[in-house]
């Protein structure tokens, strides 16, 4: 990994990070569970991506790697990303590229995988997302340090859902910990709720 630069994202990025994000999950169990089809996953990827990217960049915090090879997006403990109408928007996204049946089946199972999500107020790791030529690189690492650091810094325990079993070992590395696996309702894929519990800090 050469030099990067890990900066809060303008408007103008998000279609960079949608870029990134699309091209990250290509291969991700869940999100192929609901759009399998090779030739639509980038439009069904482009338009759930977006949303969320939307959503995060309005409530959140999100921010991008230079060069752009890297974007993550959180969720503070103050804010309730997925409210009424992001709920109704996905619907939406999902049922228009996969239909009312498989938009009803990941909805049950991300409604699911939330209820194992903490009570108490806590940072969300909302979406990372690194490009499959640079993964494995350290770009994940160094996009996801500031703000773990942060947690730390608030004494907040942080949440994520994985989607993909093979991102596990990453966030283990990084704290975090599965607190449940929720399948889909075929099995297909798995959702993987993850808590971090903040580490000390110690100032002089």
């Amino acid at each position: 990994m050469g030099t990067t630069h890990l900066r809060h994202a303008l408007r103008a990025d998000l279609p960079t990070i949608v870029d990134i994000w699309v091209d990250a999950f290509t291969d991700d169990p869940f999100f192929r569970w609901i759009e399998p089809a090779d030739d639509r996953w980038p439009t069904f990827g482009t338009a759930w991506l977006t949303l969320i990217a939307e959503l995060t960049f309005e409530r959140g915090h999100t921010l991008i790697v230079d060069p752009p090879a890297a974007a993550i997006a959180w969720v503070p403990p103050d804010i309730e990303l997925v409210n009424a109408d992001a709920v109704t928007r996905a619907r939406e996204v999902i049922a228009a590229h996969a239909g009312e049946t498989r938009a009803d089946e990941a909805l049950a199972t991300f409604v699911a995988a939330r209820a194992h999500l903490l009570e108490e107020p806590h940072w969300t790791l909302q979406y990372i997302g690194v490009r499959r030529s640079e993964q494995s690189s350290g770009f994940g690492s160094a996009a996801a340090a500031p703000g773990l650091v942060r947690c730390d810094a608030d004494g907040l325990p942080c949440c994520l859902i994985s989607t993909n079993p093979k991102n596990v070992p990453f966030y283990e590395r990084h704290g975090f910990r599965v607190a449940a696996e929720v399948p889909t309702p075929d099995g297909a894929a798995t959702l993987r709720p993850m808590h971090r519990a903040a580490r000390a800090t110690f100032t002089d």
